[in-house]
């Protein structure tokens, strides 16, 4: 099933994921959806971020369904967006307040402008059914709480930066195991860059992943925890040194030649694909990443995974995700259906089926007995538990700022922009707000 490299490094050699049997679900709901079925039943549209080739997202629309199946008084309306549009069709339909009934969310500073908005409805009534038990903590509803009211509930928790790797390719070049230190790392993309493969596979043409994978992690790493609620506060800046140092980085990394040349050309699924084909040995990527490579992967293929191997706090930039809210308009008697389908979905079988497909979850749940969990999975569980978690940078910063944020690392990976001059827009970003 597996091997252990030295170190303890437990890494996964070609056996097929285990996973819990997805929920069935039928085609009839959505006509009653529609309309043309019980024309009694409540409908309620529903927005969700469409990521088909994710068991995840299998899993959670197969969850929509049954509920659908189970609730004749009760009906959802289920409309996808392709998750590198959803964000700003979400944001534009906010602006004109054509808001969906139930739609997701992300937390933060980017839930924060729909609340100031009040486009989003409270959800302190019903937020008991999750607190009371246990199954969600302060620190999972944190990020959607404002002024005490809470405005989302989350699925999932996403460590958004790991280093998977393909074990055999390192072998081949003498590593048996991973590099624990940046010196090393730098010296492995050296030796494969001289073995004519690329190392890390990056798709950033939508401009988040080195945001949220690579930049959250990393410079936090320099800057430490509390860097951007200073910053917000005047009390420091983006221009400091350990923030342009970790931008030089980066920097550093595309003057190597550490990625594939079209990295701002392919998405984050492109990537993922790029690594299976054994196209680069390395891809950095959240925890979701670990999903697609495990339902995709040769059989053959021995997959690790590893910590950015950066600095002594081991931080892993960490948000709670998958979350769920309500239009602030809704009558009363679309809140108390639509309050009923969340208290139904954001169950505890919910929970512990999406560890099942490997999704660390944002409940206190058991881990399901039944579930014949992957070696990687556990692997990445464990590093996600034993790394100090990490602000993400789009969870916390204000859109303007992550926006120029977001463009100035990819025009540092194109040479229009130094670390210097990235910091120094960001920062003027910053004191224009």
């Amino acid at each position: 099933m597996f091997n252990q490299l030295k170190g303890g490094k437990i890494v996964y050699t070609g056996a097929t994921i285990g996973m819990l049997t997805l929920l069935a679900g039928c085609g009839g709901s959505t006509e009653d959806a529609d309309g043309s079925g019980n024309g009694d039943a409540v409908e309620l549209s529903f927005w969700a971020s469409a990521n088909p080739d994710r068991d995840d997202f299998k899993l959670t629309m197969d969850r929509v369904e049954q509920f659908n199946e189970e609730h004749d008084d009760i009906q959802l309306k289920i409309e996808t967006t392709p998750h590198a549009d959803y964000r700003t069709r979400l944001n534009t339909q906010a602006a004109g307040g054509q808001l969906p009934d139930i739609f997701q969310v992300w937390p933060g500073a980017e839930l924060q402008p729909l609340v100031d908005g009040n486009a989003v409805g409270s959800l302190n009534a019903i937020v008991d059914n999750w607190t009371d038990n246990g199954l969600l903590n302060e620190d999972a509803l944190a990020d959607f709480t404002f002024d005490g009211e809470v405005y989302a509930i989350p699925s999932v928790q996403n460590p958004t930066s790991f280093v998977f790797y393909n074990v055999d390719m390192l072998e081949e070049l003498g590593y048996d195991e991973f590099p624990q230190t940046y010196d090393a790392f730098k010296e492995l993309i050296t030796d494969l860059r001289g073995d004519d493969t690329t190392p890390i596979a990056l798709g950033n043409s939508a401009s988040w992943v080195l945001q949220s994978v690579y930049i959250s992690t990393i410079a936090d790493r320099f800057t430490g925890n509390d860097f951007i609620p200073q910053v917000l506060e005047g009390e420091r800046s983006f221009t400091d040194s350990d923030f342009v140092d970790a931008l030089g980085v980066i920097e550093e990394l595309v003057e190597m030649e550490a990625f594939n040349e079209d990295l701002n050309t392919i998405d984050d699924n492109q990537m993922i694909e790029y690594f299976l084909q054994e196209r680069s040995a390395m891809v950095i990527d959240g925890n979701w990443g670990a999903i697609s490579i495990l339902t995709n992967k040769p059989d053959d293929m021995n997959v690790g995974i590893a910590p950015f191997p950066l600095g002594d706090s081991g931080t892993i930039s960490t948000v709670y995700g998958n979350s769920w809210s309500l239009n602030a308009d809704l009558s009363d008697e679309k809140r108390e259906a639509a309050e009923t389908f969340l208290k139904w979905m954001f169950h505890e079988e919910f929970y512990q089926e999406l560890i099942g497909v490997g999704r660390v979850v944002a409940a206190e749940v058991d881990m399901p007995e039944d579930a014949d969990l992957d070696p990687l999975f556990l692997d990445m569980l464990a590093l996600s538990q034993d790394a100090p978690p990490a602000p993400v940078y789009d969870a916390v910063l204000p859109q303007a700022i992550n926006n120029v944020l977001q463009n100035e690392l990819q025009a540092i990976t194109i040479g229009r922009s130094t670390p210097e001059e990235a910091a120094q827009n960001i920062q003027n970003t910053v004191n224009a707000q």
